[in-house]
């Protein structure tokens, strides 16, 4: 018996070594994929031929020429967006705003606006899980030392107005806001809400502007105003508070 759990304590990992692990999952995970990707690119010409076409699309602006490119997709399509969506927290390849127009323009407003809400959601939910899980020193690697310290700072001061504001600008980095709000204090039902209540408006305006560029541009410029105004409005409201 002694002998049994003499072999039994010494196969198990001690929690220092499986916590260090952990920490570093995210990195290796994101080291693994831009290898795959690479390798992908460089050795099978199929891929390399579907990114590059995948890129031309995505980044022009035939409103057209895109909505047929992800109808072939078929059931499959929203599923993708949803991954690449997913993907923004690790890999910046499209922003997370520029996956919203694509969703808009292949499946109309109304079903497009809620498919981009719902990955959102899913994608906020797996960044502020994996933020919770590795800890201060792993995403202060993924995201930056400044950006980390600055969004930290931020949310640690502002709660959860920070996560509404940052959501619903498009030009600040809801992935980075995703992984610090898992280190913060704010628990996940106010990140979550937050999260929803500031991405609704941004989602709802891209679905009004989304499908013509042009007026896309107009309607950035807008949304990015408001919302600098709105969280100019809560800080001088927040200042004379506490003054």
């Amino acid at each position: 018996m002694k002998q049994e759990k003499v072999i039994q304590m010494s196969t198990s990992k001690p929690p220092a070594l499986r916590s260090s692990w952990l920490q570093h999952l995210p990195l290796v995970v994101t080291g693994l994929l831009i290898l795959s990707f690479g390798l992908a690119y460089g050795l099978v010409p199929e891929f390399r031929a579907f990114l590059r076409e995948a890129v031309d699309v995505l980044s022009g602006d035939d409103e057209k020429r895109i909505t047929r490119w992800v109808a072939q997709f078929g059931w499959r399509g929203p599923f993708l967006l949803i991954v690449a969506m997913i993907a923004q927290i690790f890999l910046v390849i499209i922003p997370s705003w520029g996956l919203m127009i694509v969703s808009v323009l292949a499946y109309g407003p109304v079903w497009g606006t809620v498919l981009s809400l719902v990955a959102t959601a899913i994608a906020a939910s797996i960044g502020y899980g994996v933020g919770k899980s590795v800890g201060d020193a792993t995403v202060r690697k993924l995201v930056g030392g400044k950006t980390e310290k600055k969004v930290t700072d931020w949310v640690q001061q502002y709660g959860f107005w920070a996560v509404v504001f940052a959501r619903a600008s498009p030009f600040i980095s809801g992935d980075a806001i995703s992984l610090i709000g898992g280190i913060s204090r704010i628990g996940f039902p106010k990140f979550i809400s937050a999260t929803v209540l500031g991405a609704t408006p941004l989602v709802v305006a891209i679905g009004y502007f989304g499908e013509n560029t042009q007026r896309l541009k107009v309607g950035f410029g807008w949304m990015t105003a408001v919302s600098l105004l709105l969280f100019a409005g809560y800080y001088l409201y927040r200042k004379k508070k506490e003054g």
